[in-house]
């Protein structure tokens, strides 16, 4: 599934393609108004109900908000208007939209299945739903989306979903610098086996310890050998270290491949470490790690993998816990203030909201960038531009004359 995003001025504008769209010559093309609160779908009575609103906000000048879901054609079978009604609610109510004028369309005049949706940004009572982070929080809703209505997932995005329970789906960011997210083939096996990878039950067992700050350096060693952690550090015969490799099982891996806040440098800033006091420390740690694992100490042997074993029989750590550990270095943005609603309660659609576990918050990749054209996905999806992108290409047209 794909949002294509676009906040404006021109609520009327906006509502004016859509009404085209209804009003399609060609009638198998033909746009249909699944739902909406408006009183009527005349034009001049919709445009008198918002400004009734918008006389509660009169200096905002971004207020619409107009959004096209876009699903992939092989699953048109599937979506039909009550099934894309289920969607559009849910992702309206975790994207704050909750006590907001609205109108929900689906369009046929493209190969793929879409939906428009069209809201005033201000609530009735006066308030302003936020556009904080508004593209990083629908790219984790639309995978969570994907898992709870049996979607397929889009690759491209930076966020993926893992069901971590029948009725619960917590997302994993993909792009993190301080934690290499799980590979395809990682979450595929927890998803199948319920039980995690070397490598994610390293990375957890490495955060816990870590937590503890200005731990000595005796002590950080101690508390990973006894979570089975061994430790090769890249010491000089002047005892300075400029890096760690981590051995776990049948697991190996330098701390920058398990992500940034693993690699020495960043591990170090957290010890209560200095370089000739410590030295004799590493130096016997150092020791009994090519004791036990020999031949695989030395760098670029071993097996780098990603840590799988088919006789692993340790659970899943708590899939909660997983996400709160990798967001524990992110920039504590404050919370955006979008999350209204609550499971189980009424949707904006009259429906419940399946339980949907809440949405990512503002803070959960520090290094999240949504600039892409969703134009050009590699699913063959095409996004058809908005009335408001329409009508500032013909101004510049015009102002160029």
């Amino acid at each position: 599934m794909i949002a294509d995003q676009k906040i404006g001025k021109s609520f009327m504008g906006a509502l004016a393609y859509n009404l085209k769209k209804l009003n399609h010559k060609d009638s198998s093309k033909r746009a249909e108004l699944l739902e909406t609160n408006f009183a009527s779908l005349d034009f001049e009575l919709i445009k008198k109900e918002i400004e009734v609103i918008r006389r509660k906000r009169p200096s905002l000048g971004n207020y619409v908000y107009h959004t096209s879901l876009n699903f992939l054609h092989e699953e048109t079978d599937k979506l039909d208007n009550t099934k894309l009604l289920s969607i559009a609610g849910d992702y309206l109510q975790r994207m704050g939209f909750t006590d907001n004028q609205y109108m929900i369309f689906r369009h046929y005049d493209a190969e793929h299945p879409h939906i428009h949706l069209l809201v005033n940004r201000i609530t009735f009572d006066g308030k302003v739903v936020s556009d904080s982070n508004n593209y990083k929080r629908s790219e984790a809703l639309l995978r969570k989306l994907e898992k709870v209505h049996e979607l397929k997932t889009v690759q491209q995005s930076k966020f993926v979903a893992v069901q971590a329970s029948t009725q619960n789906v917590k997302v994993f960011p993909t792009g993190s610098k301080f934690r290499r997210s799980p590979k395809k083939d990682e979450i595929e096996m927890v998803v199948r086996t319920g039980q995690a990878s070397n490598k994610m039950l390293v990375q957890e067992k490495l955060s816990l310890i870590l937590n503890q700050p200005k731990r000595s350096m005796q002590d950080f060693i101690q508390h990973c050998e006894a979570e089975g952690i061994d430790l090769l550090f890249n010491q000089a015969t002047t005892g300075y270290v400029s890096g760690i490799t981590f051995f776990y099982k049948d697991f190996k891996a330098k701390g920058q491949a398990l992500g940034g806040r693993f690699k020495w440098m960043e591990i170090e800033k957290k010890l209560d470490y200095e370089q000739n006091r410590d030295r004799k420390i590493v130096s016997e740690a150092n020791g009994r790690t090519k004791a036990r694992y020999g031949d695989h100490t030395p760098a670029g042997n071993g097996n780098p993998g990603n840590g799988r074993r088919n006789d692993i029989t340790t659970p899943v750590p708590d899939a909660e816990k997983l996400i709160e550990l990798s967001q524990s270095d992110s920039a504590n943005n404050e919370k955006a203030g979008y999350d209204n609603a609550k499971d189980g309660e009424t949707g904006i659609n009259g429906n419940k909201t399946s339980g949907l576990p809440e949405t990512a918050s503002a803070n959960t990749v520090s290094d999240y960038s949504i600039g892409a054209d969703w134009h050009d996905t590699g699913n063959g999806i095409q996004i058809s531009d908005d009335e408001d992108d329409a009508l500032k290409r013909r101004k510049k047209r015009s102002n160029g004359r």
